[in-house]
């Protein structure tokens, strides 16, 4: 008899999870980028940035300057999603030179949603660069090439459209003789079309 009620439980219990779990799954059904439905986000950021290369000694040099950003993307699910983005690196000052430089980018994202259009996320991909360099005493010319980019961000929603977004980043970009880091803070807006 004892047997036989908690198989009568377990029965009941899984009778009662069963639709829970079925709306969860329709919810974390996975999208393609080639699926209508998985792009859902567009936006654009700026704000200060820094290099991180040598300065030549004797020489003046500011390795603080601003970087811009646009972007769209879309979520395979609701806590995973992928960005490409535009964006140009800023123009910093190395051996009375300038160097400077623009790239595109590809990052997954991973979040937690809290709330309608707001969340955190983590972000790691790649991006591809195209730096130039002048100035005394370093490397010159222009170089191009791959590298990681990571960071972390969130926004809070305005409106179920509207958010404004904040994200910290590392870009792993050539230099002439070598790479370097560029550390960025953004701020930004984002529209969710979806």
């Amino acid at each position: 008899m004892k047997s036989l009620s908690v198989a009568t439980l377990l029965t009941l219990g899984l009778g009662v999870a069963a639709p829970s779990f079925a709306q969860q799954t329709q919810t974390d059904t996975w999208r393609m980028p080639y699926e209508r439905g998985f792009w859902g986000h567009a936006g654009v950021s700026a704000g200060p940035s820094r290099l991180h290369a040598d300065c030549p000694s004797g020489t003046s040099c500011d390795d603080k300057d601003y970087m811009f950003r646009a972007y769209a993307g879309g979520r395979f699910n609701n806590a995973i999603g992928l960005e490409l983005g535009v964006l140009n690196f800023g123009k910093y000052q190395r051996g009375g030179g300038d160097t400077d430089g623009w790239g595109a980018d590809i990052a997954l994202i991973a979040g937690i949603p809290i709330g309608a259009n707001t969340a955190i996320f983590g972000k790691l991909g790649a991006v591809y660069a195209r730096m130039e360099a002048d100035g005394a005493g370093i490397d010159t010319g222009k170089e191009r090439g791959f590298g990681p980019r990571f960071g972390v961000g969130g926004q809070v929603g305005l409106t179920k459209e509207w958010a404004i977004r904040a994200d910290l980043d590392r870009y792993h970009v050539p230099l002439p003789g070598g790479k370097e880091n560029i550390d960025s803070f953004m701020l930004g807006v984002q529209y969710t079309f979806r």
